[in-house]
C-alpha cells in the first residue's frame, strides 16, 4: 500500500486541538486523505481524490479506460476524423 518509504520531516511536534482536529499547514492546503492506523498508534496520510460514482466505471473497466487513453493520446497528436454534427440523434430512444 505504500508506494515508497521516502519520507520527509513535515513538523517536529503537532499537536490536535480539543476537538481532534491536527493543523498540517500548507503542505497539506486542499487536499483529501485516506488515514491509516497501525497496531501501535502510528498515522499515515494517504492522498485520494474523489471521482464522481457516474465516473467509476472508467477506472473499473480496464478495457474501456485503455480505449479513452488511446483516444486522448490519438487527440493530443492531431490523429482525428471529424465525423461532423450527430445532434440529429440527440432526441432518439435507446433500447436498453
Amino acid at each position: 500500500m505504500i508506494e515508497n518509504q521516502n519520507f520527509h520531516l513535515i513538523k517536529e511536534t503537532a499537536s490536535t486541538d480539543d476537538r481532534g482536529r491536527l493543523t498540517l499547514g500548507a503542505v497539506a492546503k486542499t487536499k483529501s486523505y485516506r488515514v491509516l492506523m497501525n497496531d501501535v498508534g502510528q498515522i499515515l496520510l494517504d492522498p485520494v481524490v474523489n471521482i464522481p460514482e457516474r465516473e467509476l466505471w472508467i477506472w473499473q473497466n480496464s478495457v474501456a479506460r485503455n480505449s479513452l487513453e488511446l483516444g486522448i493520446k490519438q487527440a493530443t497528436s492531431g490523429e482525428l476524423h471529424d465525423l461532423g454534427s450527430f445532434a440529429q440523434y440527440a432526441d432518439l430512444e435507446i433500447e436498453e
